[in-house]
């Protein structure tokens, strides 16, 4: 491979880019300098301007200031470049020559030009080319001592300038060639830090146990994909409390966010083979034994290892009678589907009898009936257990919901405010209700952003329920949106806009909860001013009948 192929030249740029800007940069100080002292001229002595060396001399540096902003200079060579100054110098030792002392000033920059971006021999050069200038001056206008002492003051202050120029813009080169090397070695092993991250990740996807690793502060800062898919975290944000809610027993009370596991990690506890309870999303209990290793016993700034393993099957029967119940039908799907389709182009046909038709619209009928009880039974949302219905009190969830986001929204800047004066009576699931009331807390902190308050209370309606009221004054929901914010997995552009982070899941998967526990869900909104998302629910009392899911 040739040189010039393996490096293409410099000069192959684009019309606009740094080297470009840099000339229109000297070309328009030098006329902007030299209208400046036209108009000093013109206002103190206009009888300068009857000299057409002066007065050609400006016009033409201000032409020449046009041809510079519209050539494309990365096709054009140094050389070209070079000539722009040496036509200043020319053209500003013609207004020197026209009797206009302060024009000598001018010099400084083609002689700055020159010295920041080519080497001495141009600089050499443009100092010669000013002292000949100078001395062809002195010798035609009359030699006289004032004269003949101002022409090496001058010439030697241009060489200073354009000395100190040189030097300053040799080190500036120096200074950006070592910070892009070492910007370029910072990259490098960015890249190395990251790609062994990755690969620990891997290894830690690849166990059959949850891991995590949670910094001092209570953050988790690298979990496995089992760790992810038991606490149902997302890559939001690693200070945002986990969507699965931890309980000491099986159905029996919530842990406080202070003393989950995650937070006792955090706080740097020790613990081993301890057993918590866990209410995921999916609406299943597992049981998890969580044990804390220090990861580097010097430094407590390193955190934890916290490590948990389901042991759901080995402590509670039902836990594997559930999962084959699940097994089961979801097995029973696929075969039904076949029985349908058949039964369905069966009475495609034309030469069934009536008898035969009516047989086979009992059989699609039952089919369809069966259908609906497998996606009934494997539906998150309608996943019951059969002690579902007790009666516990909304405000202690609403509470217990509140002291779990407190720490979100603390670091969210977000002021949450409970106005919860009276008991709440339901009955039904409190644990899947206990996971709505994370949904629309969690989602009213994110949105209501820094600096924006959510409120939570609630009343005894006079029809017999009760109903839990969370407003935000954050970015709002609009208009076109609103009737949709119930579809699974939408989200509104606004929030894709922002970048706001989620997946469009929790409302969905609330209004289902809500609805199948005999309430309703209701959300006003208004660009701009914020959100109120209500939950009705009738009273462990009254008498209801449920919605479908």
């Amino acid at each position: 491979m040739s040189r010039a192929s393996a490096s293409p030249p410099p000069t192959n740029r684009y019309f606009g880019d740094s080297r470009c800007r840099s000339i229109w940069h000297w070309q328009l100080i030098i006329a902007f300098t030299t209208v400046a002292i036209a108009v000093g001229v013109a206002a103190l002595s206009p009888e300068r301007f009857s000299d057409w060396r002066f007065s050609v001399s400006v016009i033409l540096i201000v032409a020449i200031t046009m041809a510079t902003l519209s050539i494309p200079w990365h096709r054009l060579g140094r050389a070209a470049v070079l000539a722009v100054p040496v036509l200043d110098a020319l053209l500003i030792g013609l207004i020197v020559a026209g009797r206009t002392p302060a024009g000598s000033f001018l010099w400084v920059f083609p002689v700055a030009w020159v010295a920041t971006y080519f080497r001495t021999v141009a600089l050499v050069g443009m100092l010669s080319l000013i002292a000949g200038i100078e001395l062809v001056i002195l010798l035609t206008s009359g030699v006289t001592v004032q004269a003949t002492m101002e022409l090496p003051i001058s010439v030697v202050a241009l060489c200073f300038v354009g000395v100190i120029m040189s030097v300053g813009s040799t080190r500036n080169r120096s200074s950006r060639r070592l910070l892009s090397a070492q910007s370029d070695r910072l990259a490098h092993a960015l890249e190395r830090v990251q790609f062994q991250k990755a690969r620990n990740l891997r290894v830690l996807d690849a166990l059959d146990i949850g891991a995590a690793r949670v910094s001092p502060g209570g953050a988790i800062e690298v979990a496995s994909a089992v760790f992810r898919r038991l606490y149902a975290l997302d890559s939001a944000s690693n200070l945002h409390p986990a969507r699965a809610v931890e309980y000491r027993t099986r159905r029996g009370e919530a842990v406080p966010a202070s003393e989950t596991t995650i937070s006792r990690a955090g706080r740097g506890e020790l613990l081993q083979d301890e057993v918590v309870w866990l209410f995921g999303v999916d609406g299943r209990w597992r049981a998890l034994r969580a044990s804390t290793k220090a990861i580097d016993p010097d430094d407590a700034d390193d955190g934890l290892l916290l490590r948990v393993e389901d042991v759901t099957e080995s402590i509670d029967p039902r836990a594997g009678e559930d999962a084959v119940r699940r097994s089961i039908t979801h097995e029973l799907r696929n075969p039904l589907t076949a029985v349908l389709g058949h039964v369905e182009l069966l009475l495609e046909r034309d030469d069934l009898d009536a008898a035969a038709r009516r047989q086979l619209d009992v059989v699609e009928h039952a089919g369809a009936r069966m259908e609906q009880l497998i996606d009934r039974a494997l539906s998150v949302p309608g996943a019951r257990d059969d002690d579902a219905d007790e009666p516990f009190d909304l405000a202690d969830i609403a509470f217990a919901s509140v002291d779990g986001f407190t720490p979100a929204a603390d670091a969210s800047g977000v002021t949450v405010e409970v106005r919860l004066f009276e008991d709440l009576p339901v009955c039904g699931d409190a644990f899947r209700l206990r996971q709505v009331v994370d949904n629309v807390l969690g989602n009213a902190i994110k949105f209501a952003q820094r600096g924006g308050r959510v409120i939570v209370q609630g009343h005894r309606e006079d029809t017999g329920g009760v109903q839990l009221l969370v407003t935000d004054n954050g970015i709002g929901i609009a208009d076109d949106d609103l009737p949709r914010i119930f579809e699974r997995e939408f989200r509104t552009e606004l929030a894709r806009q922002r970048g706001i982070p989620g997946t469009g899941l929790g409302l969905s998967i609330s209004r289902d909860i809500v609805m199948s526990e005999g309430g309703r869900p209701e959300v006003t909104s208004e660009l701009g001013q914020g959100t109120s998302v209500s939950i009705v629910l009738p009273t462990f009392d009254a008498d209801r009948e449920r919605m479908p899911a």
